[in-house]
C-alpha cells in the first residue's frame, strides 16, 4: 500500500507540473484561446486531484499521513469551488485586465504550489 501511496503522490505532482508547463505553452502559441483552454485543463485536474486525494486519504488510513493529501485536496477543493469560478465569470465579464483577476490568478498560482508541495512531502514521507 505504502508503494501506492507513493506513486500516487508523484502522478499528482507530475499532473501539476505538466499543467504548468501546458499553460505557459498555451498562453505562448494561443493567446486568445489560452484562457478557455487552461481553464478546461485545471477542470480536469482539480477533479483528478479530488479523487486522488481522497484515493490518499483512504490508504493512508488514521495515519498522520492522510492529513497531506487532504490538504492538498482541500486546495482542489478551493480552486473548484471558489478561485476557478471567480476567473471565469472575471474571462466571460471582460475583466481580466484589472486587479482582482491577478489577485485571483495569483493566489489560485500559489494554491497549485502549495498543492505540488505538500504531495511531495507526502509522497517522500510516505
Amino acid at each position: 500500500m505504502e508503494r501506492i501511496y507513493r506513486l500516487l503522490c508523484a502522478a499528482l505532482v507530475g499532473a501539476d507540473l505538466f499543467f504548468i508547463v501546458a499553460a505557459q505553452v498555451s498562453f505562448a502559441l494561443a493567446r486568445p484561446q489560452a484562457g478557455d483552454l487552461v481553464g478546461a485543463m485545471l477542470a480536469r485536474l482539480d477533479a483528478a486531484t479530488l479523487v486522488v486525494t481522497a484515493a490518499l486519504v483512504i490508504l493512508a488510513g488514521r495515519r498522520p499521513a492522510a492529513l497531506l493529501p487532504l490538504a492538498a485536496g482541500l486546495c482542489a477543493a478551493a480552486s473548484v469551488l471558489y478561485f476557478t469560478p471567480q476567473m471565469h465569470a472575471m474571462r466571460e465579464a471582460g475583466q481580466i485586465g484589472g486587479p482582482r483577476f491577478g489577485m485571483l490568478h495569483g493566489l489560485s498560482n500559489v494554491l497549485l504550489l502549495v498543492e505540488m508541495i505538500v504531495l511531495a512531502i507526502a509522497g517522500w514521507i510516505g
